[in-house]
């Protein structure tokens, strides 16, 4: 496994372990790192997430309060991670466990289409 990729990993674990852990607002709620990516320069970074919580509403909600929040996750990850410098954050909905579960529907509607 590459450096690149390694460090991809520990930075999705440390921010999920600072999210559940030291930031106490409640427009996060339940929320899943699901990847992390990182720029070839480690300049910039693009975290990856997913809500228990789907409704548009409480989308925009995380999204707001995880902007609010980005200094103090990076500070902590400073003080947990050696890095020459901490990334930029950007947090990005991840779309693909919903469109696994809707593709997912229409094969099993179609499965039960056949059957008939």
């Amino acid at each position: 496994m590459n450096r690149l990729k390694k460090t991809e990993i520990d930075l999705q674990r440390e921010i999920s372990f600072i999210i559940k852990s030291k930031v106490n607002d409640p427009r996060i709620g339940f929320i899943t790192i699901t990847y992390v990516r990182l720029s070839s320069d480690y300049r910039y970074m693009d975290a990856y997430f997913s809500l228990m919580n789907k409704e548009p509403e409480n989308i925009k909600l995380c999204m707001v309060a995880l902007e609010g929040c980005k200094g103090f996750i990076k500070k902590n990850i400073k003080s947990r991670i050696k890095m020459k410098s901490i990334p930029e954050i950007r947090f990005i909905y991840d779309k693909s466990i919903d469109n696994g579960l809707r593709i997912n529907s229409i094969i099993e509607n179609l499965k039960l289409k056949n059957i008939d």
